[in-house]
């Protein structure tokens, strides 16, 4: 008997990430003694495998960051970067002035940050080569730099919300700067590379699931919600800055998400920063239910944007037409 599996879980935003994640979080609310057995099972599902299977999955991702590319992309890339980090990291640290490290309503600054300054990537390239231009979709090759720990550790640091020694920033980045390296000067090592990056995906979802409670989840579910819908507007910092650079700024909203990977982030600064242990559970669970949310509603704005201009458009020709 066939079972559709993965066109199940592919149906869902972010699913190769959020489902062995809650699959995680139910094992360990139900059957915590499963992850305690010892062996290669513990090694491979229990809580403590995610930052190593993380760590070849952030090599995975440097191997496909390609610099060699025309400079319009570069520079869309970098106003998307720029865009989406200045909104979603002054929120962040807004949020962690003025309310401190609890946050509000639920949302610490950790969360915060981990989600915005993210943004899910597949779902870019997606949008943007449907309704963009070549260079909107080369862009995606130096915006995946946000994939990842490494905006959030800055946005963190530069505010002083978090003590971020320098040599653990550099013990993250080193991972994903030794990929890129091998990445660019071999580009068959380069394709044999990122076609792995996908399959860890769901190997370092669960364990991480596993360090969370169901509790966890349930309580988290409402800010949750709301920073999903908060990610979705981050693509407005985008925007701005495209129209300011004169160039097609709707696209920018299509960086209005939060990505998979930004599950992971809460769990690595915690382990560089133990003043966000007590945080970093509820963190990890909102962003999961924002990476959901984001991708759900993100596409739906880009659309409508594009219909409003279009729609615009002809009714000024119709204009020069009849006049």
């Amino acid at each position: 008997m066939r079972i559709p599996i993965k066109k199940t879980i592919d149906k869902i935003p972010g699913g190769m990430m959020i489902v062995p994640l809650f699959l995680g979080v139910l094992v360990n609310t139900f059957f915590p003694q499963f992850l305690k057995i010892g062996g290669f099972t513990t090694a491979l599902f229990g809580p403590q495998a995610s930052s190593t299977i993380l760590a070849c999955f952030m090599f995975l991702i440097g191997s496909q960051i390609d610099f060699k590319l025309a400079p319009k992309a570069i520079k869309k890339g970098a106003i998307l970067i720029a865009g989406k980090f200045i909104l979603g990291a002054g929120i962040g640290i807004f949020v962690g002035k003025v309310f401190g490290s609890a946050g509000i309503i639920g949302l610490s600054p950790l969360a915060v940050i981990s989600a915005l300054t993210n943004s899910n990537g597949g779902l870019y390239a997606s949008l943007a080569s449907e309704y963009g231009d070549e260079t909107d979709v080369g862009a995606y090759a130096l915006f995946s730099l946000k994939d990842g720990p490494f905006f959030t550790l800055v946005a963190l640091g530069a505010s002083g919300l978090a003590q971020i020694p320098i040599k653990s920033l550099a013990a993250v980045i080193i991972p994903i700067l030794i990929g890129m390296i091998l990445g660019n000067i071999d580009p068959d090592m380069k394709a044999f590379l990122g076609s792995s990056k996908l399959l860890l995906i769901p190997f370092f979802s669960f364990p991480l699931g596993a360090g969370m409670d169901l509790r966890t989840i349930v309580k988290a579910g409402g800010p949750g919600i709301l920073l999903g819908i908060i990610a979705v507007f981050t693509g407005i910092g985008p925007y701005v800055l495209l129209k300011l650079f004169k160039e097609e700024p709707l696209v920018g909203l299509a960086t209005g998400s939060t990505a998979g990977n930004a599950v992971a982030t809460p769990a690595v600064v915690a382990s560089l920063d133990s003043t966000f242990t007590a945080v970093a559970a509820s963190a990890t669970a909102q962003v999961a239910a924002a990476c959901v949310i984001s991708a759900m509603i993100c596409p739906f704005v880009v659309s409508y944007a594009f219909k409003l201009r279009d729609n615009k458009m002809k009714k000024l020709n119709n204009k020069v037409i009849t006049s």
